[in-house]
């Protein structure tokens, strides 16, 4: 067991990835079949963490299937709901009024984060500097989208720069969404009240020179923040690529499967996650990298390749559904075309439509094809 406590933040709305957003909290949307932040407490989990907090916000009414899988897995869960957004900070503060945190070490990761940190070599890096505040780094090349540190030998914070020009700085070393901190730290941040760690507490500490480390020891981290990382996300588990377990039985190298799934004679290219229920008709081919949620139906002729569906969506003859994202209980109409797109919760669309890199919201129907987009 792990002597650290950890808490997930999972209040944000997600707005950059809607509408798969629109109702579905971010940290519940489905990574290989299964919710990212479900994904999230298996790692905590397996890494010897047993006392979690969930900080929840948007639509927490959510979160109760969450919380029964936590207990499966062993955790002890404590929920906590913002009152209103507060910020990182704010919802951190909240959490310490709510009597959710004792004076171990707290691990804290953002619950839109695919990333499997080592938990053991974090505290021990943490403990042995005796650390106010450890970050979880990860490398990228565009660094204008994210909140930089520059380190000294030892993993001394020397510099924080917030999104800054590539010619501002060297370092390729972002903050990972993924803290360890001592506790007391937080009651530097003033309750009840709006409040960025990252944008207000986190500089004044570096500025002062406080005991701010960072490590990079180079674990996979994305963040889903866009559609083309959140299929990323989805194939790289597929893949292998990071270590997160699908939903489902493994049928065959690379093919998970649920219960009751129906695919006789269906050509099925690895890897593949097909949920409870799906039906596959004769003639439908799967080309690789493709995730079907519970229920879902892929008629006769249809053809997916790079796709998430999520449950109970109807997929029809002869479509074809390439790099594109599908929302719950979605119909796709007979010979329709969706190429880098995203069809949002419940909308319909028409026979023979054409969605190029586009949105359609949740809810909305199109006739039959009326729409072609490409843009």
């Amino acid at each position: 067991m792990t002597d650290v406590q950890a808490v997930i933040l999972a209040g944000g709305k997600g707005t950059r990835l809607r509408p798969v957003t629109a109702d579905l909290p971010k940290p519940l949307i489905p990574i290989a079949n299964r919710p990212l932040i479900s994904h999230q407490l298996r790692h905590l989990a397996a890494s010897g963490v047993r006392d979690v907090t969930l900080a929840l916000g948007y639509n927490a009414d959510r979160f109760a299937g969450v919380e029964h899988d936590a207990a499966d897995l062993g955790l002890d869960v404590r929920i906590v709901v913002e009152p209103q957004p507060l910020g990182t900070g704010g919802a951190l503060r909240w959490c310490v009024d709510q009597g959710a945190f004792d004076e171990r070490p707290l691990l804290w990761m953002n619950g839109d984060v695919v990333a499997t940190p080592s938990v053991a070599a974090l505290s021990a890096f943490h403990r042995e500097r005796d650390a106010a505040v450890t970050l979880w780094l990860t490398s990228v090349r565009n660094v204008s989208e994210f909140g930089v540190l520059e380190l000294a030998a030892d993993g001394h914070v020397q510099h924080f720069l917030e999104k800054p020009a590539p010619e501002e700085t060297d370092s390729h070393l972002v903050n990972a969404g993924i803290v360890m901190l001592d506790p007391r730290v937080l009651d530097r941040v003033p309750p009840e009240t709006m409040f960025s760690f990252e944008q207000s507490l986190l500089p004044k500490m570096v500025g002062d020179r406080e005991k701010v480390y960072g490590l990079f020891d180079g674990g996979y981290w994305l963040d889903t923040g866009r559609p083309r990382h959140y299929l990323d996300a989805n194939r790289h588990v597929l893949e292998g690529r990071v270590d997160w377990w699908p939903e489902g039985t493994l049928a065959a190298d690379g093919l998970w499967e649920g219960e009751g799934v129906t695919r006789d004679a269906v050509g099925v290219i690895q890897p593949a996650v097909l949920g409870d229920g799906v039906t596959i008709e004769d003639g439908a081919q799967l080309f690789g990298r493709v995730v079907l949620g519970r229920g879902t139906v892929v008629r006769s002729g249809a053809q997916l390749e790079d796709c998430v569906v999520f449950d109970g969506v109807e997929i029809g003859h002869d479509t074809e559904v390439f790099n594109s994202i599908v929302c719950a209980d979605a119909r796709v109409g007979d010979g329709a075309t969706l190429d880098g797109a995203i069809v949002g919760a419940r909308a319909s669309v028409g026979r023979r439509n054409e969605l190029r890199r586009t949105r359609l919201w949740s809810d909305v129907t199109l006739g039959d094809g009326v729409l072609v987009v490409d843009r």
